[in-house]
């Protein structure tokens, strides 16, 4: 059974309590949407509709990798900082405008938290 995006943002909070400088992390894209998982666990995903794949690409650029194809992932290795806004970015609402102006400050911010060093696997 799929654990639900609600259960998974909280895992991902609880998990981000204590701040890490690397963590390897693997976007999945299935039929339902984009997964983001640590560890083996979901730490949020984004189901396939207008508001989803907007987040999917912030997701993506924020980790400096491409989105992956269906039945594909891509690895990314980033700090809690970064995964702060990841989680922040899956959860905005892109009907709303206002939406697309916080999310490109979030994409800046987490692009910059990195540094020039690029984070694909």
């Amino acid at each position: 059974m799929a654990i639900s995006r609600s259960k998974a943002l909280e895992h991902a909070y609880e998990v981000l309590e204590q701040p890490r400088a690397h963590m390897r992390v693997t976007l999945a894209q299935t039929k339902s949407g984009l997964s983001l998982y640590y560890d083996g666990q979901v730490m949020t995903r984004v189901f396939v509709n207008r508001s989803g794949l907007a987040a999917a690409a912030a997701i993506a650029e924020a980790l400096r990798v491409r989105v992956p194809k269906l039945g594909e992932s891509v690895e990314a290795r980033v700090s809690s900082g970064v995964m702060y806004r990841i989680l922040a970015l899956s959860s905005l609402d892109y009907r709303n405008e206002v939406s697309f102006q916080l999310a490109s400050r979030l994409i800046a911010e987490a692009i910059d938290m990195q540094g020039s060093r690029g984070t694909a696997e």
